[in-house]
């Protein structure tokens, strides 16, 4: 996603799978993953699945039916949209077992679009990993996606430092170093905001919060937690805004804090 609101994105979702499906019922199945993962994140119901004929009635019988005719892009398709909902909704044991079994593809060695975002979001998941004690194989982990990283960002910075400088923020953070990871936490949700990324700007916002909880800093990570919420609320997806808002008892008064300059200027209706 590059920060567009997720109900504009619905609707093109929507359009794409009827349309698809007047020519090719498998191509559908492949556009309509996007929706589910859409929907969840606007913790909307996905209704009526769509008639694929057969045995296909839900997500279940569509990975069944994927593995018995051996269509390993949908299979494929179907780990990596449970991997961004793992992800997104703060699964990351389940986001990391989707991983795996993505890389066990044959497919997964070509290069693809979503290969930046499985090693950005992988990236961030072993730093976490790492210092909630699973093993130093995590931190590794999370130096190969940082820098992975780096070389893309060599080619379109637009779209690659802000996910450079979140992932510089918790390596910073998994080594201790305190005000390095602040300050690579703060210039990241700056870049996500001045590309209209409004959904890493919210994941920026999230993960310094969350960091700033660890340090014990909580009034300030309570200011940044709840920039996270209003920028998830903006992208529409209400119900990880939701998950935050309860996660973090963000009830709590605001207190006193300093990031107005760091919420999202454009105001823009994507």
């Amino acid at each position: 996603y590059g920060g567009e609101k997720l109900s504009f994105i619905l609707k093109s979702a929507e359009e794409l799978i009827s349309n698809i499906m007047k020519h090719s019922r498998e191509g559908a199945k492949m556009a309509l993953l996007n929706k589910l993962l859409i929907d969840e994140l606007m913790g909307k119901s996905s209704g009526d699945f769509p008639d694929f004929g057969g045995v296909v009635h839900d997500e279940y019988s569509l990975f069944f039916d994927a593995q018995t005719k051996q269509n390993t892009q949908l299979i494929e398709g179907i780990h990596i949209r449970h991997f961004n909902s793992a992800f997104w909704m703060g699964d990351y044991a389940e986001a990391n077992k989707r991983s795996q079994a993505i890389l066990a593809l044959p497919s997964s060695k070509m290069l693809k679009i979503h290969t930046v975002f499985h090693t950005f979001f992988m990236g961030l998941i072993a730093f976490h990993m790492y210092r909630d004690g699973e093993g130093d194989d995590y931190l590794e982990k999370g130096k190969e996606a940082l820098d992975k990283m780096e070389v893309w960002g060599n080619c379109s910075a637009a779209n690659h430092i802000n996910k450079l400088l979140l992932l510089k923020a918790e390596h910073h953070a998994s080594m201790c170093n305190i005000e390095a990871a602040k300050a690579a936490f703060q210039a990241s949700v700056r870049a996500a905001r001045d590309y209209g990324l409004v959904h890493e700007q919210g994941l920026a916002c999230e993960l310094y919060g969350k960091f700033l909880t660890s340090i014990i800093e909580t009034d300030e990570a309570l200011c940044w937690l709840k920039c996270a919420h209003a920028c998830y609320m903006q992208w529409g997806a209400t119900a990880k805004a939701v998950q935050v808002w309860k996660d973090h008892n963000l009830d709590m008064p605001m207190p006193g804090g300093n990031v107005g300059s760091f919420v999202n200027k454009h105001g823009r209706e994507w």
